[in-house]
């Protein structure tokens, strides 16, 4: 029989809560760090068309050129309860308009080419200072749907 005995003092104490708390820091960011990757697309500059539609393809939207529309929209200062919903649909997918409330953006509305069916279908992204703050795509049809604009893999 073998018996193991480490010698455990002040200074190995101290040492182990400092190395673990470092340890765990890094795991932290790591994780940011991914995270951040992850939405680093949602972060990408929309400032002209070409950059426009190369967002909108980054997630497998294809749309004609030029843009239905281009204006600026102000974001309600108080959510009624449709756009708190439509702002639900934004939170799935890493955007939070609340946090423009009051806001005047840009809304680019594109029509999509490459959806399932045969319904007109448009693409909307609002865009704040050159950032892409919300969106989604929805079918103009009376029993439409509406998707967001990110597409989750």
């Amino acid at each position: 029989m073998h018996i193991l005995a480490i010698k455990f003092n002040k200074k190995t104490a101290i040492l182990t809560v400092v190395l673990s708390a470092l340890v765990l820091i890094g795991i932290v960011m790591l994780a940011g760090a991914f995270t951040g990757m992850q939405e680093a697309s949602q972060l990408m500059s929309v400032r002209n068309e070409k950059q426009r539609i190369a967002y909108l393809e980054q997630n497998g939207w294809l749309v004609e050129t030029p843009a239905l529309s281009e204006e600026r929209v102000v974001i309600p200062r108080t959510f009624s309860e449709i756009f708190d919903a439509y702002n639900q649909l934004q939170l799935e997918q890493g955007f939070d308009l609340s946090q423009y409330c009051g806001t005047e953006v840009e809304l680019y509305t594109y029509r999509v080419k490459n959806f399932e069916n045969d319904d007109y279908i448009i693409a909307q992204m609002y865009v704040s200072h050159g950032i892409v703050i919300g969106g989604d795509v929805h079918s103009t049809a009376l029993d439409g749907f509406m998707v967001g604009l990110v597409r989750r893999s």
